[in-house]
């Protein structure tokens, strides 16, 4: 009997395990994301997207975007994301890294803004990752995009924030 019970305990134990490994694995696809979008003249569209990690213990990956769709005209002129990548709390820092093509300006301890412009195409995507120190209680990520389409047609810029309110 005692055999019986020990076996039910580590099988237990084991059921216990694989449900937090599944949990820490399911964290991941938990990200925290927003959009926008706005309709242009001749059909195209331009979507704004932020998204980051939905749980971190010391790193926290991101990415943000301008994408145009459509084919009236198939490539913008120029097409540029902006990413505000913040860590929020008291007394909080933030390590920032990006895609190469990218440039990194440091706000603050706690802001960094992230920026590329892409000539002659129909997105501007940026992405890293995030390292929060100090007493950071949540990151949040605010991408911006705007675009020249045509010599007529320019996309001021719209922003979506993925983050706590």
């Amino acid at each position: 009997m005692t055999n019986g019970i020990r076996m039910r305990l580590i099988s237990g134990a084991a059921a216990v395990c694989a449900a937090g490994a599944l949990v820490l694995t399911a964290s991941p696809a938990q990200a925290t994301s927003a959009s926008t979008s706005v309709g242009l003249p001749g059909g195209n569209k331009v979507s704004v997207n932020a998204w980051h990690c939905g749980f971190y213990v010391s790193a926290c990956d991101w990415k943000a975007s301008i994408k145009m769709s459509g084919t009236n005209p198939r490539k913008a002129k120029w097409i540029q994301n902006r990413a505000e990548l913040q860590a929020h709390g008291i007394s909080v820092s933030l390590t920032i890294s990006k895609n190469p093509e990218a440039t990194l300006t440091m706000k603050s301890r706690s802001l960094g803004e992230v920026r590329w412009k892409n000539t002659n195409a129909n997105i501007s995507d940026t992405y890293g990752q995030m390292r929060p120190g100090g007493a950071t209680t949540y990151v949040s990520t605010r991408s911006c995009g705007s675009a020249q389409v045509t010599s007529a047609i320019k996309v001021s810029e719209k922003c979506a924030y993925a983050g706590a309110a």
